[in-house]
């Protein structure tokens, strides 16, 4: 597994790509293209284990001390590989390199009761995120999570 920085064009095209394998998460086209245009404004990760580029995380930055993970995505072959956990570890090194102490991600809340997204809730909290709290910014019917992992282990309560 090699994950590698992309340039912004790579990630508009493999944002595309990988958004069409999981229509489960990635459903609304016209979320699906903003996406695709933000990826030009933020910093992306691409691993490749065995063909071209199989995960794709791009990294923002919307204060100095903070990360965001802007949008996260692994074609549903490579699921269950470790893949989302390099991802992670590699937006945390970088994001560390360049003075964050927190890195932040928005997903949809387990209240909804989708089945696809409880996966994704787990999943960042097996990585070590932590609820924060939930909004509604797009309708009731979406309640949304904010979820935060501290990155340097010297900070205290």
């Amino acid at each position: 597994m090699n994950i590698t920085q992309i340039t912004p064009r790579q990630a508009q095209q493999l944002c595309r790509e990988i958004t069409t394998t999981l229509p489960e998460w990635f459903g609304q086209p016209q979320s699906n293209e903003r996406y695709v245009k933000g990826m030009l404004e933020r910093t992306s990760f691409a691993v490749q284990s065995g063909e071209p580029f199989v995960g794709l995380l791009a990294l923002e930055f919307p204060f100095p001390n903070n990360a965001n993970i802007y949008w996260m995505g692994v074609k549903p072959n490579y699921h269950g590989q470790g893949i989302g956990n390099a991802l992670i570890s590699a937006a945390e090194a970088y994001a560390g390199q360049q003075g964050a102490t927190t890195i932040t991600v928005e997903t949809l809340s387990p209240k909804a009761s989708d089945e696809y997204y409880l996966k994704t809730f787990d999943f960042y909290c097996k990585v070590g995120f932590q609820p924060l709290f939930e909004l509604c910014p797009y309708g009731p019917e979406q309640p949304m999570v904010y979820m935060c992992k501290y990155l340097q282990s010297d900070i205290t309560n």
